[in-house]
């Protein structure tokens, strides 16, 4: 961490000293590296003496409410929790750097007089924030959690904050396989193990706990995969009518396109996902190595990281068309790359 992120630390805690309500959100969708890092965020917080709330749009995926205080995060509704965010001193935004991403909670945050910041890791932050800890260069938002809350010499973790940031780092590194896998994540996760945090319960809870229903649809995207240049580009794709005939939900999909980078030779992995219950198609990338699919994402509207990003087109039946400019697009780049290399 840089000077400039040390000096935004102390910044976040001099806030901290003198507010008395704070608001934590995250994005719609969330992820093990949302949770975990609000999670963790509000324990520290509430330490301070802040009353805090945490609010989403939308649920969290069953294989993340084992999480201690989970059940604590609110479902956001404007006419009900409106007056909580435009009264807080201080509202904490994780994990996204484009307030859009927080649907619904986006209106009124945005008309909110309270102190904002972002801590995040993604590129290119949108400027609706008064502060920005935001380092691309980190594994995680939990990370950054991670040495904002350690700065406080007094502040102790408990076992349960400690396998909330253990599980925002687990899953955003790819358990510990993806490039910001460095030194520092591994001491930082051994910290988290002293703490408490239990490495074998959490890798359970959060990949081996597939209902059944979730496991049909996955065959039923196998069962859809195609491929392309050689092998290097897989597509799997998830229709409407593959969730009615097995019964699974929007949040069964969760890591089904880590599956797609198991196969041999893979380079690229894409999910497209009719939604079921909106008109909206969910696309989901990954890669691997230099192969950065942040690029293909943007073309959609979306973003991420290298090595993993997301989009969303509000139009459910232009499957078929996304599908062809996704292959023609991804298609290019692994074709480039390849001549990159002689």
């Amino acid at each position: 961490m840089n000077k400039s992120d040390k000096k935004k630390i102390e910044e976040i805690k001099e806030l901290i000293g003198t507010s008395k309500k704070a608001v934590i959100l995250t994005h719609t969708n969330p992820d093990g590296d949302a949770v975990g890092s609000s999670l963790g965020l509000r324990e520290f917080l509430e330490f301070k003496g802040l009353r805090v709330r945490i609010f989403i749009n939308g649920g969290i995926p069953d294989n993340l409410k084992f999480l201690a205080g989970s059940e604590e995060i609110t479902i956001f509704d404007e006419t009900e929790h409106r007056k909580i965010l435009t009264s807080a001193d201080i509202i904490f935004i994780l994990d996204l750097n484009d307030s859009s991403r927080l649907k619904s909670i986006e209106s009124t945050l945005l008309m909110s007089k309270a102190y904002k910041i972002v801590i995040d890791h993604h590129l290119e932050p949108k400027d609706f924030a008064d502060l920005y800890l935001v380092d691309t260069e980190a594994s995680s938002t939990g990370e950054l959690i991670w040495m904002l809350i350690t700065s406080d010499k007094d502040f102790k973790l408990s076992k349960d904050a400690a396998d909330a940031l253990y599980v925002a780092i687990m899953t955003d590194t790819g358990s510990f396989r993806f490039p910001r896998t460095d030194e520092n994540v591994h001491k930082i996760i051994a910290r988290l193990i002293n703490s408490g945090a239990d490495p074998v319960r959490n890798y359970d809870e959060v990949y081996n706990k597939q209902s059944l229903e979730s496991v049909k649809l996955l065959g039923e995207g196998f069962a859809s995969l195609e491929s392309y240049c050689g092998g290097k580009l897989l597509l799997m794709t998830l229709t409407r009518n593959m969730f009615e005939r097995t019964g699974a939900m929007e949040d069964d999909i969760e890591n089904f396109v880590e599956r797609l980078m198991f196969i041999k030779d893979s380079l690229i992995g894409i999910l497209i996902t009719q939604v079921p219950t909106r008109e909206e198609l969910r696309i989901s990338f990954r890669s691997k190595g230099t192969l950065s699919v942040r690029e293909l994402a943007r073309l959609y509207g979306g973003g991420g990281h290298v090595n993993a990003a997301g989009a969303r087109i509000y139009d459910s039946s232009a499957i078929e068309k996304t599908k062809k400019s996704l292959i023609d697009e991804a298609s290019e780049l692994i074709n480039n790359s390849n001549k990159e290399k002689y």
